[in-house]
């Protein structure tokens, strides 16, 4: 951990990463892994969970060979200052376009599924304001917002799961093998790369994480826990609503959350859905924004990163407006978006790590945990 830094803890750190692989992907996983898996989209999922779990180890990994440097001085390390400076931007550049894409499509799912009379932008506005404030407050005040809400999402998220149990229907799931091999292959794809490859924004954050013995393993908890979650999603998509409403849904865990009934009196409930999506989607746009700014700063050499909070929110509301026309056509990029992350990562990470092995820019691994 870097001397004289703010940080957070073991437990804080797991509940972030939490957050961030369910972010938004609780609402399109489902529908994407299904658009190719088919009825098997639950079988693409638990292929894809050990897969993305040694991916979230490499990234993990890579902080303890560097230890004490984030992903900006890792760069350099691996890559020459010059080099590292270019391929630090490019994944600043990505920092950001997900950070504001996260806030687009909260917009976008509320001004179309629950105010919809209400200007897009509003909301844009309404989910920017405290995202810079929570950076200003730099990752002690992010840790400790995900903590004190950690209680509540876990809440909604199990009364959601238990609502519905009584709308499952197992006939959903056959038949089991019907995509084939290359559509369950082609689901897990998604679903390793949009949570688990993009864990690199917490090559930022490792380093402000107090060490003890136990941060691997609450960080792999925090990793096993959140792909769990993202699976059990998309099975009860399938057992609820099918393969094809689950296909042909943007929205499907929020349709799905709309058949709630137990004795015509518990219904309605799919705002406890919404809350939940809202929450995981704000906090994976935390981190990614946090990790943005602190980037920018350490390229830089500024003194302080808060300095960049202000400008961060107007282009962050400017760019919410324009990244996308709907979430239509952001669904379209599904396909270029996800073999982009892979070009990040796993790609210029594994390129990174060769690289300074070759020149001799590989530090010594810590030990400590």
């Amino acid at each position: 951990m870097q001397q004289g830094q703010p940080s957070i803890s073991a437990r804080q750190l797991a509940i972030l990463v939490i957050y961030f692989i369910m972010g938004d992907m609780q609402l399109f996983l489902p529908s994407l892994t299904a658009e190719f898996a088919e009825e098997a989209a639950w079988l693409s999922g638990l292929i894809g969970l050990p897969i993305g779990l040694g991916m979230a180890w490499f990234i993990y990994s890579l902080s303890k060979h560097f230890p004490d440097m984030t992903l900006i001085e890792m760069n350099n390390q691996a890559f020459g200052k010059l080099a590292g400076s270019f391929v630090s931007l490019l994944f600043l550049a990505m920092m950001f376009n997900t950070s504001i894409t996260q806030i687009r499509e909260i917009g976008d799912f509320v001004t179309t599924q629950i105010l919809i009379e209400t200007p897009n932008i509003m909301i844009c506005l309404l989910m920017i304001f405290p995202l810079a404030i929570a950076i200003h407050g730099g990752i002690r005040a992010v840790g400790r917002a995900g903590e004190t809400i950690f209680p509540l999402f876990v809440l909604v998220f199990v009364l959601l799961l238990l609502l519905l149990l009584p709308s499952l229907k197992p006939t959903e799931l056959l038949p089991i093998w019907g995509a084939g091999a290359s559509g369950i292959m082609k689901g897990s794809l998604f679903f390793v790369g949009f949570p688990f490859c993009e864990l690199f924004a917490f090559l930022m954050i490792f380093p402000n994480v107090v060490q003890s013995k136990h941060r691997a393993r609450d960080y792999m908890l925090g990793v096993m826990i959140g792909g769990l979650a993202i699976w059990i999603m998309i099975l009860l998509c399938l057992l609820v609503l099918g393969t094809y409403i689950t296909q042909h849904s943007f929205y499907s865990p929020y349709i799905m959350s709309k058949k709630i009934n137990i004795g015509n009196f518990v219904q309605r409930m799919e705002a406890i859905f919404a809350i939940s999506f809202i929450i995981t989607a704000y906090f994976r746009s935390l981190i990614y924004g946090y990790a943005f700014v602190l980037g920018v700063s350490r390229l830089f050499k500024l003194r302080d990163f808060r300095i960049l909070t202000v400008p961060f929110a107007f282009m962050a509301l400017g760019y919410s407006y324009m990244v996308t026309p709907g979430i239509v056509f952001l669904n379209t990029l599904a396909v270029p978006w996800v073999l982009w992350i892979l070009t990040y990562s796993p790609g210029l990470l594994l390129l990174g790590w060769g690289l300074a092995k070759l020149r001799g820019k590989l530090p010594m691994k810590e030990t400590a945990e």
